[in-house]
Parts: structure tokens; C-alpha cells; sequence
């Protein structure tokens, strides 16, 4: 079956001015969103971020149990066209101005034209039906809702059919046995930021939820968040399946931040953020972190970190936190990271079956210092580092030095040890340098300790020597290998 959700005439939805496509024949609604252009961000400075550092991007959601032709005609002149991610090996046919290439399975790809901009997002999604939608506490069919805040109680639902857009915030406090399903888009542009902090306890961004537990989130698309897309603080048991984050260009607008969170799954989604992607943070002293899997999951990073311990880790203890069977189609500071940037004892962290994709066209990350910088990232290349472990204070920041990130307690320093890191994949255009490795401590009364690297592959070959990587920091290390190959500190 081929299911292609429509779009309704009561929806002010513009088409995308750059593409028109086809599913085995079938017309296809190309939905139009806004996304960084640049890797140009900073901490709120009190406005809108400028719209000249963006640019329109597009999407497709559709339904269907069998392989899909897609016939793709773009209004803009290209001469490549490559869908990712690179692991799936989607094979693309191109005449004039039509691309062609057939998936044979579901999940969720980029058609990227020359390079990274003005891409095409495609969401091929298993049907599914949802026989209790009829009793959600929240039932928004076909359509455009404008609820702009709906606000959680214990055992309530939020449907959002494939054919509705929701323009709201869903907020929780203390609320247990919740949920939000379905396809359609939840759209956060009816709101601007107001707050410098982004961690306050007020309805903001997408989904923002506090104390609160048996949490399920499925499905839906999160669009144009104000600040933190999908963020959950002081939670547990969470499942977060199938979700997908597009048009994000606001500053700090982080993907999936779990924050004081237990005993969570994030699997089958996208993930494309103008800050850091699938994040594990903690802010306010809780005691621990622990049991969380990130599963399947393709992420695109305009800035930052793509898949992420910290860089708040105001929390005693991290463990057992697995990383498996996800891709980075785009980085910027980092693809994997342990950012350490408080006093959290973090081990038994585990990566596996990582694939990292690099591109010449990805230009350096900036942080705008001051209203009048400029952007002088146009033309240059930056490789972001495969992975890094280190333990920065974060609250050595002029922002952080007063606030509640800081305690006594952040005079200790990070310990970060146990690291697995197994079957990384990485895929770079031709022509790129080395691929960079970051690690270290910066106390010797913590060192990274325990971390193994294996079986890392560089465009399908095994890398066999350290030449073939740029060791950027290597300080206080204690038995780290890379591929059998021990590292020693510099």
C-alpha cells in the first residue's frame, strides 16, 4: 500500500518553490521549511535570529509496506545529486533537471543537490494504524489547529493525523502516563522566545515536559521550534519513536535534549537541529543518569554536536548510555561526543555501528561574539571531530558563572572512563585530510581512562595507522586504543 498525505485547503501550507516530486506516480505534497544556512550561532541576544543567516529547505512524509520510485524535478541548476545517508547506498539517476532513485526500505533520507542547501527531506514511513486515536484527550484531525498551548495532565493524548498541522506547544509538570502520536506536524512558529535561559520551566519550543514519567512520543513531525525542539527534563520511562525534527533555524535550537533523564529510548528518528542533536544533559544536581538507548537514528547538525553527552553534566553519575546503529550526515563541532563540562563521574558509555559522513562544502562553526560579526566562514572547509572526550568547565562561561549550572561541586573536575567506541564508519569526499580525534583531560586527578576504539573504517578500509587521523588533543589518557593502536598522551 501507498499512502500520500494530502494537504488540506484550509491550510495557509506553501508548496516548495523548489521541487515537485512524485511516489511511484502518485503527486506528492512538498512541504517548505526554514533552516540554518550558516553555522553562525550565540547565546539569545534578545531578538530574532536574522533571517539572511537562513534559507528554505523542503520535506515529504509518506506511507507505504513496498519499494518506492521517487522522480524528483528541482527549479535550481545542479550538476550532482547524492541522497543520504551514504550507508543506505540509494543509487540516483539524473536527466536534466529530474533525479530518479528507488528506496527499498523505510526510513527517513536527503536529496542534496551539489551540496547541503535548499535539500530535500524525505520521511518514508511503515503504515501504522492508531485504533485508540478516537480517544485521545487531544484529537486534532485534517486540518490547521491553532491550540497554541495544550497543557498535559495524567493519562492524556495528543493525535495529530498525517493530514493536520498543529501550531502549539505541548508542556507537562508532574504529569505521568502521557502521550503524543501520529504523523502530522506540530509547529512552534506561533511563538517567539522571550528569555535568555534555556532551561527555565515554562511551555516553550515543541515539547517541553518536567517530573513526569511514562512519557510516549511517536511519530510526529516537530517544525520551527523557539528554542529547545524536544525537551524533557527530570523524566522517566520515555519512549520517543519515529519522530521527526525539520526547520529548525533558531538560536539554540537543540534537537532531543535529555535532561535529568532515566530509563529512555530514542529510536527511528530524524534529527535536524541548529544546536546539539540527541543530547543527555543535566542541570541541577540529581544524582544519576542512566539507561538510555539511542537507536536508529539519522541526524543532521548545523551546529555543535550531533550525538552528545553534556556539556551539562550537573549530575553525580552517567551510566550505561548506548549510542547504536545511527547516522551523522552532517557535523559541525563533533559527531560523537562526552562533553564533560561539570563534575559527573560518566562510564559505561557505549557507540556502536556509527556512521559519519563528511563533505567538503561544510563550512566552520562561529560563534557570533557580538551583534556586528560577520560571518567569514563563505568558502572554507571544516571537518568536524569523529569524536571527542573532554572536560571543559562550562560553567567557566561569563553566562554560567552565576547561575544555577554552578555549586561547590564544580571545583572537582569531570571523570569520563569505560568508553566503548565499535564498528565507526566513516565516509569523507574526496580530497578531505584526516579525520580528527579529540581527547583529554584537563586535570590529571581525573584522566580519561579505559576508552577503547575499534574497528573504525575509513571510506570501507580499516584504518591501520595513526597518520590517517589528526590527533588534535591527546592529554591525561590512561589505556585508550584506536584500533589495537595505543594513544598516548602528547
Amino acid at each position: 500500500m501507498l499512502y500520500i498525505p494530502k494537504c488540506q485547503s484550509n491550510i495557509p501550507e506553501e508548496l516548495s518553490k523548489d521541487y515537485t516530486v512524485t511516489v511511484n506516480g502518485e503527486d506528492c505534497f512538498v512541504h517548505s521549511c526554514r533552516v540554518s544556512a550558516i553555522p553562525f550561532n550565540t547565546i539569545w541576544p534578545g531578538h530574532q535570529r536574522p533571517k539572511d543567516q537562513t534559507e528554505l529547505a523542503s520535506f515529504i512524509s509518506f506511507y507505504g509496506d513496498e519499494a518506492v520510485t521517487l522522480k524528483v524535478k528541482c527549479v535550481r541548476e545542479f550538476k550532482k545529486a547524492i541522497v543520504r545517508p551514504l550507508s543506505k547506498k540509494v543509487d540516483v539517476d539524473v536527466n536534466g533537471d529530474e533525479v530518479s532513485f528507488t528506496l527499498t526500505r523505510n526510513g527517513d533520507y536527503t536529496l542534496e543537490l551539489d551540496d547541503q542547501h535548499y535539500a530535500l527531506h524525505i520521511f518514508f514511513n511503515a503504515p501504522k494504524e492508531y485504533p485508540e486515536k478516537e480517544k485521545a484527550t487531544y484529537y486534532f484531525g485534517p486540518g490547521v489547529h491553532m491550540p497554541l498551548l495544550i497543557t498535559l495532565k495524567d493519562n492524556d493524548s495528543v493525535y495529530v493525523d498525517p493530514e493536520a498541522i498543529v501550531y502549539t506547544t505541548v508542556y507537562a509538570v508532574g504529569a505521568k502516563n502521557v502521550r503524543i502520536f501520529g504523523g502530522g506536524i506540530l509547529d512552534n512558529s506561533c511563538q517567539e522566545r522571550v528569555g535568555r535561559a534555556c532551561t527555565g520551566n515554562c511551555p516553550i519550543g515543541n515539547i517541553r515536559m518536567y517530573n513526569s514519567e511514562n512519557i510516549t512520543i511517536e511519530d510526529v513531525i516537530l517544525r520551527d521550534s523557539s528554542l529547545w525542539i524536544l525537551a524533557l527534563f527530570n523524566c522517566n520511562n520515555v519512549v520517543i519513536d519515529g519522530v521527526k525534527l525539520i526547520g529548525h533555524w533558531r538560536y539554540n535550537a537543540d534537537g532531543i535534549d535529555l535532561t535529568n533523564t532515566s530509563n529512555a529510548v530514542v529510536k527511528n528518528c530524524f534529527v535536524r537541529s541548529f544546536d546539539d542533536g540527541v543530547v543527555i544533559k543535566a542541570i541541577n544536581n540529581h544524582t544519576l543518569n542512566e539507561n538510555i538507548l539511542v537507536d536508529n537514528c539519522t541526524c543532521w547538525c548545523d551546529w555543535g554536536k550531533t550525538i552528545e553527552i553534556g556539556l551539562e553534566t550537573a549530575a553525580d553519575e552517567y551510566r550505561n548510555i548506548r549510542f547504536i546503529n545511527c547516522d551523522c550526515i552532517h557535523n559541525c563541532g563533533a559527531a560523537m561526543a562526552v562533553s564533560n563540562g561539570h563534575y559527573a563521574n560518566i562510564h559505561d558509555i557505549h557507540y556502536e555501528n556509527i556512521n559519519v559522513e563528511y563533505q567538503l562544502s561544510n563550512m566552520p562553526m562561529v560563534y557570533q561574539a557580538t551583534e556586528d560579526m560577520i560571518y567569514d566562514g563563505y568558502g572554507k572547509t571544516d571537518m568536524a571531530d569523529l569524536l571527542r572526550i573532554d572536560n571543559a568547565k562550562m560553567c567557566s562561561h561569563d553566562f554560567y558563572k552565576n547561575s544555577k549550572f554552578a555549586n561547590e561541586k564544580d571545583k572537582n573536575p569531570g571523570y569520563s572512563h569505560d568508553i566503548t567506541y565499535k564498528n565507526i564508519n566513516v565516509f569523507t569526499d574526496e580530497g578531505m585530510g584526516p579525520i580528527k580525534i579529540n581527547l583529554g583531560s584537563y586535570s590529571d586527578k581525573a584522566m580519561v581512562e579505559n576508552v577503547s576504539i575499534e574497528d573504525v573504517y575509513i571510506n570501507g578500509k580499516k584504518a591501520e595507522s595513526l597518520d590517517e587521523f589528526w590527533m588534535a588533543r591527546l592529554e591525561n589518557l590512561e589505556n585508550v586504543t584506536l584500533n589495537g593502536m595505543e594513544l598516548k598522551s602528547k
